[in-house]
């Protein structure tokens, strides 16, 4: 049996759970599977389960402790041993102790301020689980996407190679016929060679962008070939923020097919968009409320904001090192830890209960170099959290800008490419009848399959500026409940 076909063996069991997803994967389908397989997604959630165990083993350190201590001792030479509860004094060869001893802890600021410190760090390690998530939804959203418009582009590049040859086959007619000659039909050939070597180029670039897909989606890559997408486009008119946008342009802007008479008429409408030097379809109060949304929902936002605590609590951790640690013992023993003559089992064993105090008078400036130390990291979480802040803000900003081009070049390019269908067949009904050449008639669908492609283009960059800007609010990035 050679390896590859052990490598489809072993992964038997996950096709029998994600054939069916994979063979119409639509993007709730490759979430939901990047969300179960995606490696880094469940190193994450094994964090938080590390996490959420400090804080039990911090708050296990506040409850009893019972040890048991059993001594035995065989000496070559005879000792003395007593009982600690007796006058008798002997001596032997061997010697026996037992202690069963309960600990508990009364007063401890290592201990208190270890227990609030825990708490925050499970918290800030869920929050790191859910930028995790956050992350990978926007990595999963953006490769599924590009998966789809790059098998749109091979389907343009497929109809290019198509139309090209109907011109090679009317200009191989007209030289059957006189009319033409072979330097013609040899451009023709010439041009649908190209156009086959850019079909071919899209099929490597989707290639690519699968593979890109099922990597983020975690699962084995030999699944590769079983993904068929759901979607043949890119669903730009089902999201409706985008779709109140878009008809904001129109209205705002009188953005509509047909509308430029001229060259300068488009130039004096990109200038007025441009000369502003700012957002246009978003207010300040949009902007606003995006901020509010990052600052509430950013994951990585509140994980920093929950560290400045644990790096606080962490200094009075050590400022607490100045006070006395108390804790108190019950002890049911035989003769503690002085050895007796008496057996495992004859032993006599006796009731003892106590306080312990420890504290530690001076220790040539540890304790505060500790605290200095400790301060310092307090300063420093302040000012990560500080620059996190202003990033996001910048991330939303450079989101809203990102969006709005993408609108203005998605319109443009739709606009163009009406314009090149409308070219497209008048020049398709003028070759029927002679009236052009097939150099011409070339031209036209050069430039259709160049519009199509830069509308594609643009689907696939408005829709990940879409996605880019729900990231940057973290509005997907809720708390798993198992977390």
């Amino acid at each position: 049996m050679d390896l590859k076909t052990l490598l489809l063996l072993s992964i038997l069991p996950f096709c029998a759970n994600a054939e069916f997803s994979l063979n119409c994967l639509t993007l709730n389908g490759a979430e939901e599977i990047a969300l179960e397989y995606n490696k880094q997604f469940l190193i994450a959630r094994e964090s938080t389960v590390q996490a959420k165990e400090r804080k039990n083993q911090a708050v296990s350190k506040w409850l009893p402790a019972v040890h048991f201590y059993a001594e035995f001792r065989d000496i070559d030479k005879k000792e003395l041993f007593f009982n600690v509860f007796s006058s008798d004094f002997l001596f032997s060869h061997r010697g026996y102790s037992t202690i069963l001893q309960l600990n508990q802890p009364l007063f401890s600021t290592n201990l208190i301020y270890s227990l609030k410190s825990s708490n925050l760090e499970a918290q800030a390690v869920r929050f790191d689980q859910a930028n995790t998530k956050n992350e990978l939804l926007r990595a999963v959203r953006d490769s599924y996407y590009a998966a789809v418009s790059t098998e749109v582009s091979v389907e343009i590049n497929r109809e290019n190679v198509e139309y090209l040859t109907y011109a090679l086959e009317k200009e191989q007619n007209r030289l059957e016929a006189g009319g033409s000659t072979p330097f013609e039909v040899n451009q023709n050939k010439t041009a649908v060679a190209n156009a086959i070597s850019e079909y071919y180029s899209s099929l490597r670039a989707l290639k690519n962008a699968r593979n890109a897909l099922i990597l983020n989606l975690g699962v084995d890559p030999l699944l590769e070939s079983q993904i068929r997408l759901a979607q043949y486009r890119v669903p730009l008119h089902s999201i409706p923020e985008l779709t109140i946008k878009m008809e904001e342009v129109e209205k705002k802007f009188h953005y509509r097919t047909g509308w430029f008479s001229s060259t300068q008429d488009f130039v004096r409408h990109i200038e007025k968009i441009d000369q502003a030097r700012k957002l246009v379809l978003f207010s300040e109060q949009e902007v606003n409320e995006y901020l509010a949304t990052a600052i509430d929902l950013r994951p990585d936002l509140a994980s920093k904001k929950l560290l400045v605590g644990v790096a606080d609590q962490n200094v009075k951790k050590k400022q607490g090192t100045y006070l006395p640690q108390v804790g108190g013992y019950v002890r049911y023993s035989y003769n503690d830890v002085i050895l007796g003559m008496d057996s495992f089992l004859k032993e006599e064993f006796h009731w003892s209960a106590g306080i312990q105090l420890s504290w530690n008078l001076f220790d040539s400036m540890l304790r505060e170099h500790e605290i200095r130390e400790a301060r310092s990291q307090r300063s420093a979480s302040r000012l990560m959290y500080d620059q996190e802040y202003q990033r996001i803000e910048v991330q939303i900003r450079n989101g809203l800008y990102q969006l709005e081009d993408s609108i203005f070049s998605y319109l443009s390019a739709n606009e163009a490419v009406l314009l090149a269908e409308q070219a497209r067949d008048q020049a398709q009904e003028k070759l029927e009848y002679g009236r052009i050449s097939t150099l011409e008639y070339r031209d036209s669908v050069n430039q259709l399959s160049l519009a199509k492609n830069l509308r594609n283009r643009a689907s696939f960059d408005l829709i990940a500026a879409y996605y880019e800007l729900r990231y940057a609010t973290g509005m997907d990035a809720g708390l798993d409940s198992n977390s």
